[in-house]
């Protein structure tokens, strides 16, 4: 049985829009759905309209409409499929446990995955901020924002109201950074200590802000989780406009007639949207949803290089030994395996490299099974790589990476795949069984939880749970290696992760 209860007792906190009312469970206070900014559709976020009373914050905010089909990718059933959904989706969840003597609490600001097209605050059942903020004694900030056709339509050639409409889903991002800042004191936290990390889509968006030179006031560091993909996620200026330009054209809209894509419903611009999106794949525009450089926005720190602004904040990279393997193998079959068979099946798998590969990989892996080579990533871990060391080009000794080589007990062990370590720094692995292992459960959740709360609250991921963690720099390419034991390496497996990319099966991300 839960040990904590929901007190009667209920929180009131005075914010610069107006008063309101949460719930305490335990010694935190949860205020839910906080309106931090409204915006026109397509239009540049503005400070919420303020209010008189006392407004109850005791549900989650609605979620930006989702795109996905009715019967999406499997891993993409999240909860954000129940939520409510509405377009004034610029609201944020708090959890901020209770303080003492004024003191002001480091402030963690989560920012969610799911690309730039779905997913919401509070995407998975493990991704709830009590336990971090009662465990780890952080001020724990979830945001909403918009997404998809709504966030990422570039409507550029309509008219100058809509000159940055392709970036106004990370411009609310800024708006509930600038909101953190103004208000948070009133939760307990520190406005001047504030650590931002997201997972996948969530970690570029960590990415963004670094990007953006109004976002830099509002944060100290940041934390990617295998956020830094490049290549088929990132949309040009071309391609955005090509997209906008065939949606119009569906909805019968010009230039001309322009106000009327604030009349169309949601639906109607999804189904404009996925009509014509087979032809402009056809054609070789990109269609998945994303940031668009401009004058707003200069582009991605992996492309483009940091921006000033906050280039020299330290910040850490992560990725995981698995991510999106595409292993044609179950459970019965991968266990049955002798070690015969599983060095057929590297070879099939990747033809005259095989032998290379598998020498690279136990020299890299000596403690895993040969097998797991099938199940290596490539493509998140390399552009993690290279935009880590484009940050360690500050020479501030700030810049960490982590690899997360951990083998779960799903699907006969592979290694941890995309997301897996994240239930682990929430505190929540009790929530994911697969990954809450007796033992090793409860001592991954202690090394992942720890290096965040000890980076979020001292800029430095260093903790009693692992060995020494050196940053990168631009010559000494340091990784921690997250597994059942930890060790430090230096480009431990540069060499292999090159040759894996050159030989292995491609996959391609084409959501909605």
């Amino acid at each position: 049985m839960n040990q904590y209860t929901f007190e009667i007792q209920k929180p009131v906190v005075q914010t610069k829009f107006g008063q309101l009312r949460g719930v305490t469970y335990g010694d935190v206070n949860i205020f839910m759905g906080i309106p931090y900014a409204r915006a026109k559709r397509f239009h540049m976020p503005e400070e919420p309209q303020a209010w008189t009373g006392i407004k109850n914050a005791y549900t989650y905010g609605p979620i930006t409409p989702q795109m996905l089909p009715p019967n999406p990718p499997p891993y993409y059933r999240g909860l954000h499929m129940l939520q409510k959904q509405g377009e004034d989706c610029q609201n944020l969840n708090i959890w901020a446990p209770k303080t003492l003597n004024g003191e002001k609490k480091p402030v963690f600001v989560w920012m969610h995955g799911g690309g730039y097209f779905a997913g919401n605050a509070l995407e998975e059942y493990s991704f709830d901020g009590f336990n971090l903020a009662h465990y780890g004694d952080v001020i724990f900030v979830s945001i909403n924002h918009r997404l998809n056709i709504l966030g990422h339509l570039n409507l550029a050639d309509y008219g100058e109201e809509f000159s940055n409409s392709v970036n106004v889903g990370i411009a609310d991002l800024v708006a509930a950074l600038k909101w953190i800042h103004e208000n948070i004191a009133a939760f307990g936290g520190d406005p001047e200590n504030v650590t931002l990390c997201g997972h996948s889509g969530g970690g570029g968006k960590v990415q963004c802000m670094y990007q953006l030179e109004e976002a830099a006031p509002y944060f100290q560091r940041g934390i990617v989780l295998s956020g830094a993909l490049k290549g088929s996620l990132e949309m040009s200026d071309h391609d955005s406009r090509q997209i906008a330009k065939s949606i119009l054209e569906e909805l019968g809209i010009t230039r001309e007639t322009i106000e009327k894509i604030y009349e169309v419903p949601y639906e109607e611009l999804v189904a404009a949207y996925r009509k014509a999106a087979p032809k402009l794949r056809e054609a070789g525009v990109n269609c998945n949803w994303s940031p668009v450089p401009n004058d707003y926005f200069p582009g991605f720190p992996g492309t483009v290089g940091f921006a000033p602004g906050s280039a020299d904040k330290p910040i850490i990279y992560g990725s995981t030994l698995g991510e999106f393997a595409n292993v044609p193998l179950d459970t019965d079959e991968k266990m049955a395996m002798t070690e015969e068979e599983k060095l057929r099946f590297l070879r099939e798998r990747f033809g005259s490299q095989a032998d290379h590969l598998i020498d690279l990989f136990r020299k890299a892996y000596p403690t895993h099974d040969i097998l797991d080579l099938a199940y290596m990533d490539s493509m998140v871990r390399i552009p993690t790589a290279a935009t880590a060391l484009e940050h360690a080009k500050n020479n501030k000794d700030n810049t960490y990476v982590f690899l997360a080589a951990y083998c779960a007990p799903e699907n006969g062990w592979i290694p941890l795949w995309h997301g897996g370590e994240v239930c682990y720094i929430f505190m929540n692995e009790d929530k994911v069984f697969v990954l809450n292992e007796p033992v090793y459960g409860q001592k991954l959740a202690n090394i992942f939880s720890t290096l965040v709360l000890n980076f979020t609250k001292y800029g430095d991921p260093n903790n009693k749970y692992l060995p020494k963690w050196e940053p990168m720099s631009a010559v000494h390419h340091h990784t921690m290696i997250i597994d059942r034991e930890c060790i430090c390496k230096e480009g431990h497996d540069e060499e292999l992760v090159t040759l894996f990319d050159q030989t292995s099966p491609k996959i391609s991300f084409n959501f909605i």
